[in-house]
């Protein structure tokens, strides 16, 4: 293959250069994940066993520091700041194409924004000293050796495989954004539905109340007169005073205008909240709908953020890994019962066995 003037490489073998250090970055993510978490995550924007980040990350420093790759303090230097700078450009390039951060090292020490941080920025310029200077050289010649229609079969399939791929990632998230999309409409909508139901409720509420004080008002004034008057009458008088003011009090026209405003605005909040609950509904249907290619991204990505819909995204996260721990402990269960249902019929068997051989002794 005709090597590209000032690059010393031919397509042919960056393809190659790509796709290995693409798996093998791939790698070194779920190992590293696998450590944190205790558990598998198929790490990367795509399907297949690849993160494209690292592979166009050694193609470019190969190329660009190849006359530095006999040092090795000039070379971790150079190669930690363009690596740092390439992360830096990736992760905004693709907060702004998606809507999304895709990692954050915010609770890193020395970090920008989230973007990078110290710590990685060290363990690129490790990682690159180790690939310039002691890997890239066999790959190299492992790609030399290799036979030239199987090194092109090879582009043809895995050519065919990445666009397959790219367009399922990127369908998966358009449903993920449109996802989040509906779910914070209708949180717009439940919200503003219950400020609605709240103020009017509210208002009608400090009416009544309004109303309530001003009975009673009323209703302490005309005491005071009664009392006056109840100074200069007599004890019978006095007595039938009482009564008047007892079934005026008794009356309680501020309650019973309060309980008819009460009444009046009754169905008006009993629609709206059955209406709060029909969005509700549709709101956690859209919530626990499962959806594997969306899962798998929300899984590889576990600091995935949203820069549209950040609350909403944060609910999606909680709730499939609820669902999640469901499933864990249902198929736990049924592995568990299925289990102890051999171990039963091995027993039962077992029994058998024993009680033909008795029978046989005793014949």
């Amino acid at each position: 293959m005709t090597p590209i003037p000032f690059i010393e490489f031919s397509l042919y073998e960056m393809f190659h250069m790509f796709i290995f250090w693409s798996f093998v970055g791939w790698g070194v993510e779920v190992c590293y994940m696998t450590l944190e978490t205790g558990e598998y995550q198929n790490r990367g924007f795509l399907n297949m066993p690849i993160c494209p980040i690292y592979g166009f990350g050694v193609i470019m420093v190969t190329i660009s520091f190849r006359p530095l790759s006999h040092t090795i303090i000039p070379l971790f230097f150079v190669t930690a700041i363009l690596c740092t700078t390439f992360e830096l450009l990736v992760g905004l390039g693709m907060e702004k194409l998606f809507h999304a951060r895709w990692w954050d090292y915010s609770h890193e020490k020395f970090n920008f924004r989230g973007y990078i941080c110290l710590k990685v920025s060290i363990l690129w310029g490790v990682g690159c000293l180790t690939v310039v200077r002691f890997v890239q050289p066999m790959v190299e010649i492992a790609i030399d050796k290799m036979p030239i229609k199987l090194g092109f079969f090879f582009i043809l399939l895995w050519s065919a495989l990445l666009v397959i791929d790219i367009v399922a990632s990127l369908s998966a998230i358009r449903k993920l954004n449109l996802r989040l999309k509906q779910l914070d409409e209708i949180s717009k909508v439940m919200l503003l539905s219950a400020e609605k139901i709240g103020g009017t409720l509210s208002q009608k509420t400090l009416e009544g109340k309004e109303i309530y004080d001003n009975a009673v008002e009323k209703a302490d004034s005309k005491t005071h007169e009664i009392k006056e008057k109840l100074a200069e009458k007599t004890d019978a008088t006095t007595q039938s005073f009482r009564e008047k003011y007892e079934q005026l009090k008794a009356s309680k026209d501020g309650e019973s205008r309060f309980a008819e405003i009460r009444a009046k605005y009754g169905k008006i909040v009993d629609a709206a909240d059955f209406k709060l609950s029909e969005w509700r509904e549709k709101y956690d249907k859209l919530m626990d709908s499962r959806d594997r290619s969306i899962e798998r991204l929300i899984k590889a990505f576990p600091q995935l953020r949203s820069t549209s819909y950040g609350d909403t995204m944060e609910s999606l996260k909680r709730r499939l890994k609820v669902m999640s721990a469901k499933v864990k402990i249902e198929n736990s269960f049924r592995s568990n019962s299925h289990t102890a249902a051999e171990t039963t019929a091995e027993k039962n068997e077992n029994n058998t066995e024993i009680s033909a051989i008795e029978t046989a002794d005793i014949e």
